[in-house]
């Protein structure tokens, strides 16, 4: 910071030390405590804008005969001006016939604020940052409170790792910076561990730009893999805000910008090779296959299925090593209706004494599959063609996440194609499946991992309705599971959700950053925000505008990647409209003369 010397003799008013560039704009007033100030802003400050805004204060304190010097960064908010001459009855009288009266109306207005502390840091004799503290004891009032500037904020973070402006502070436009470390060792400039992330926010809140500025942010570290699981293809497209042209965003011309430039792998579920039995059994069951071979109904189909990748799992070859689903032949299929006959014996009601396989049902299942061979072997062949693999066009799902972990690519694997009124679940159980598999493997080899997964629209897969299916309820139990389990393997989660009240709980347990986007100050969501921001901090959410109207995207955000904070305080963030924007922001990231 570049202090400036004040002349705190002519205000009359005293502080430990002056820390800022600018004339001051507040003093400390009463009460106070070591978190949260009331000060009273100066008649020269009284035509800034002053909500949200950043200020600074600096104190000395003692301790065992040494002194500490201590800077606070703190928000500004709950702004109130009261005038005691128009608070007085007889003098609004008169006010109600004459009007404004001079020397008091104005003049003697005083303005009052509320200031929560972002962060403190412990500074050195020369002023330079050291470290993160606390303040022991609040500040005395009459302390002088300074605007923050963007110098300001640079020397306090300019040694953290990982720093990254995604946003502005609404208040007075300045760079809020980040930490966006990887998930290696601290050493190295990492978290230490992964993190865990959910975005929450209504439609067209900006929940995605903001997801993919904070991809960004990560992928500058080039030791870390990103997978984006992609439901809706918003990502895949690189379609952000569509119909918003106050917004100009692109997640490719950003991470092709970044000075260590990045790839952007971008697969369909057509580009990669599945693996797991599940998907095959489901894929023949949305085909109609078990329909067609007599198992009515969603419950009969269901058992048929799981009955059939039993059956595939066990499958091995003439060296007693498990076959793979891509290696089914031709020859497997009469065997595998041969054993489904007999299940339709088992499943049925039939006589009692009936051998599986020698009743009515398994006679029928035999006859169906006889006189519709051909469609239902080429609904195999279809079906079996989406698990084998092509040189140069189709790769097993495994080896595709096997690229984001150990060679820390960035992958975008988009369902957005497949048209079918289901939710995929599916298809996240697949993957979800190879991915702890291939993240077991890694760890058991001695490899660690360090990489982010990218969940959107991820109520479609947590939320409570996931509940109405079986495969739902599974994907929902999976991601729990998941979670809990990449995580101390380095591999993290970040999930973009519209909902809050039927999300799992689970899953909002094991979050450490939330970043809450707008429409949440109703309803059942309500109570879930105000319970993590805060009485004081959910008052700000509320007061922050509506991105319809303004075309700006606020958030409030909480947690371990708030570079500034040490006290928990949720920090407001205002997203940056457009790649320009946030390129010229993080010129030590992106290569801005090339952009």
């Amino acid at each position: 910071m570049r202090p400036l010397r004040e002349t705190r003799e002519a205000l009359g008013l005293r502080s430990a030390a002056t820390p800022s560039v600018a004339a001051p704009i507040a003093v400390i007033g009463s009460p106070n405590s070591t978190t949260h100030f009331t000060v009273d802003i100066l008649e020269t400050a009284r035509d800034r804008a002053l909500d949200h805004a950043w200020v600074v204060f600096e104190v000395t304190e003692r301790f065992n005969g040494k002194a500490y010097r201590k800077r606070a960064l703190c928000q500004l908010g709950g702004i109130v001006t009261r005038n005691r001459w128009h608070e007085d009855p007889v003098i609004r009288a008169v006010i109600k016939r004459q009007g404004a009266l001079p020397a008091l109306s104005g003049e003697s207005d005083l303005t009052a604020a509320q200031l929560s502390a972002l962060g403190v840091f412990l500074l050195d004799e020369q002023g330079r940052v050291v470290r993160r503290t606390t303040l022991s004891t609040p500040p005395p009032s009459g302390t002088l409170v300074y605007p923050a500037d963007a110098a300001t904020l640079q020397d306090l973070v300019h040694t953290e790792p990982g720093i990254f402006y995604a946003g502005q502070s609404p208040g007075d436009g300045l760079p809020v910076p980040l930490t966006l470390r990887h998930f290696g060792p601290t050493e190295q400039g990492g978290f230490g561990e992964a993190v865990m992330l959910g975005i929450f926010g209504q439609t067209r809140s900006g929940k995605s730009i903001l997801a993919a500025q904070l991809l960004a942010g990560f992928a500058a570290n080039p030791h870390m893999g990103i997978l984006v699981i992609d439901p809706q293809g918003e990502f895949g497209r690189d379609r952000f805000a569509a119909g918003d042209h106050r917004v100009d965003f692109s997640i490719r011309r950003l991470l092709a910008g970044l000075r260590r430039r990045r790839e952007v792998i971008t697969l369909t579920t057509d580009d990669v090779a599945m693996e797991g039995a599940e998907a095959f059994t489901e894929l023949l069951r949305r085909a109609g296959f078990f329909d067609s071979l007599g198992f009515k109904g969603a419950n009969k189909e269901r058992e048929a299925a799981e009955r059939l990748a039993g059956m595939l799992a066990e499958l091995a070859d003439s060296s007693g090593r498990r076959r793979p689903i891509r290696d089914l032949t031709a020859a497997d299929l009469p065997l595998l209706v041969k054993d489904l006959a007999r299940f339709a014996d088992v499943i049925y009601a039939t006589r009692p004494g009936t051998v599986p396989g020698e009743g009515q049902r398994a006679a029928d299942v035999l006859a169906r599959y006889h006189l519709d061979e051909a469609r239902l072997r080429r609904l195999w062949d279809e079906t079996l063609r989406r698990f084998r693999t092509e040189p140069d066009r189709r790769q097993p799902l495994s080896q595709v996440i096997q690229q984001v972990l150990a060679d820390h690519a960035i992958v975008i694997l988009s369902f957005a194609q497949e048209n079918v009124a289901e939710t995929p679940y599916f298809l996240l159980n697949e993957i979800l499946t190879r991915l702890r598999q291939v993240i077991h493997r890694s760890f058991q080899d001695g490899r660690a991992s360090n990489a982010l997964v990218l969940l959107d629209e991820a109520h479609l897969f947590a939320g409570e309705h996931a509940d109405d299916t079986g495969d739902g309820a599974r994907t929902r139990s999976l991601l729990a599971q998941s979670i809990r389990m990449t995580g101390k393997y380095g591999v993290g989660w970040m999930f973009i959700t519209q909902t809050l009240h039927d999300f799992d709980k689970t899953i909002l347990r094991q979050l450490q950053v939330k970043i809450f986007g707008q429409g949440f100050k109703l309803g059942a969501d309500r109570e879930y925000v105000e319970t993590e921001l805060g009485r004081e901090g959910f008052a700000r959410y509320c007061s922050l505008p509506d991105p319809k109207r303004t075309g700006r995207y606020t958030f409030m955000v909480t947690g371990p990647i708030v570079a500034l904070g040490s006290l928990g305080t949720p920090l407001v963030l205002q997203g940056f409209r457009s790649v320009d924007d946030l390129m010229r922001a993080n010129g030590h990231v992106f290569d801005v003369g090339g952009a």
